[in-house]
């Protein structure tokens, strides 16, 4: 497929979508979500394992193709084949992003409900997820902490990560980590999941912060506080879980 060994990511360097393609810039961990963007096979392209052309080849995806993708930057695309997440080369694909349909205006961030979580570590998240609110620029499967050019994925992952809890990048795959919760018992802190695109496929996440709300990273946006009640979220939304 290439000449040259190209594993500039690691494994811990790529891993979402989250919501994003308008934040396309690098990427980092490892995960995937729905075709909030698509990639075009424009030449046949070896479907690997991981970021190398040393990875393990599991198929050959032909030209014409059109994947989901998770996550990508100047070198390789996460996607979805066959049921698999895997990797191909960007020099081999032409990424397009699919625009979310708009999301009500966002709400004043309140305080979250349930008395019992002052001072816990869920006060600190949201403390620090509203923090950022006009501070960080969204860009589809960038995780750039230090410019504070995020997707949504990179965005709670680094949430997070500042208040000592180490996630993955990326929707679906932060989708798999700790509890299921049922959305009429989420409690400020859980993370809330949201198909954007593709129905029932998770590829939007943001942080529960009480009273039928929540803060997420968006394109166009940056963070925002969403209305879990509203007929746009609502109508989107697949799945609640406890870290």
């Amino acid at each position: 497929m290439q000449k040259k060994n190209k594993n500039y990511l690691g494994k811990k360097t790529i891993l979402s979508l989250g919501l994003a393609l308008s934040m396309f810039s690098g990427f980092s961990t490892s995960a995937l979500a729905a075709p909030v963007a698509t990639a075009t096979v424009n030449k046949g392209v070896n479907f690997r394992a991981d970021q190398s052309t040393n990875a393990p080849v599991w198929g050959f995806i032909k030209q014409g193709t059109v994947l989901p993708v998770e996550a990508a930057n100047d070198y390789w695309v996460l996607v979805d084949y066959n049921g698999k997440q895997g990797y191909v080369s960007r020099a081999y694909v032409t990424v397009h992003e699919n625009k979310p349909s708009p999301s009500p205006s966002p709400s004043p961030s309140p305080a979250p409900s349930n008395p019992a979580t002052g001072g816990s570590l869920a006060n600190k998240i949201i403390k620090t997820a509203n923090s950022f609110k006009g501070r960080v620029k969204y860009v589809f499967g960038s995780r750039d902490q230090q410019r504070l050019r995020l997707d949504c994925s990179s965005f709670t992952q680094y949430v997070f990560q500042l208040n000592g809890v180490q996630i993955p990048w990326g929707s679906k795959a932060q989708a798999k980590l700790g509890s299921y919760i049922p959305r009429n018992q989420l409690q400020p802190g859980d993370l809330v999941f949201f198909s954007v695109s593709t129905p029932g496929q998770i590829n939007h996440v943001g942080i529960y912060i009480g009273n039928g709300q929540f803060i997420n990273n968006l394109p166009n946006k940056g963070v925002v506080v969403g209305d879990l009640n509203s007929s746009y979220w609502t109508s989107h939304y697949i799945t609640g879980r406890r870290v």
